[in-house]
């Protein structure tokens, strides 16, 4: 029996308007939902990667409409992400990071309109894409952001992102998440026919 939280994320998958249709859903390793005739793979994801939805819980979903997706990530190979006095380059901590790059497997449906429309915002309102998609300074700066397309027919991982903070050399900040998180089950240069870069403003 779906939870409360399971149910509502459930519907709002199988809702006409959203993105496709719910084949398998787990809870953590465990499966929670299956559609009769849903395909043995992909499996379940690996408990790290269940840790970034909200209550561990995500479904595999076949788009059932073309998807428009988008990925930030950061310039490459910086020595000092945020400046040699910043507490993350004086503790040592660079070497540890792993940037997000163009070719990741994670993805959101959100558009992050106020980071690269070029609204002449402040700071403050761009940080929202960073808030609702819970992307931690530690993981990526977020100087470009990617367009792609799923086609329909496409198999991904769907669930609600989970909040995530910083740690306190990134400035402890908070975010909450919420927005859905797509990860992909094929690397992207199979997902997607296009994609298109747009630089953070």
């Amino acid at each position: 029996m779906l939870s409360s939280f399971q149910n509502t994320l459930f519907k709002d998958l199988k809702a006409p308007t959203s993105y496709g249709e719910p084949l398998v859903g787990w809870d953590s390793g465990a499966e929670i939902f299956r559609r009769a005739g849903a395909p043995p793979f992909p499996s379940s994801l690996a408990a790290d990667l269940a840790n970034t939805f909200i209550q561990r819980t995500y479904f595999l979903l076949r788009t059932t409409r073309p998807v428009a997706v988008y990925r930030g990530y950061e310039t490459e190979g910086l020595k000092a992400p945020f400046g040699t006095g910043h507490p993350s380059f004086r503790l040592g901590l660079v070497a540890r990071r792993m940037p997000g790059k163009p070719d990741g497997m994670w993805w959101t449906p959100a558009r992050p309109a106020l980071a690269i429309d070029n609204l002449g915002v402040s700071d403050i309102h761009r940080i929202e894409p960073r808030a609702r998609a819970a992307i931690t300074k530690a993981w990526n700066r977020l100087d470009y952001w990617i367009e792609a397309e799923l086609s329909p027919g496409a198999l991904i991982y769907v669930g609600r992102a989970s909040a995530q903070q910083d740690a306190a050399a990134y400035g402890s900040g908070k975010y909450n998440g919420g927005d859905f998180q797509f990860r992909l089950t094929v690397p992207p240069e199979t997902a997607f026919r296009w994609m298109k870069r747009y630089a953070a403003n």
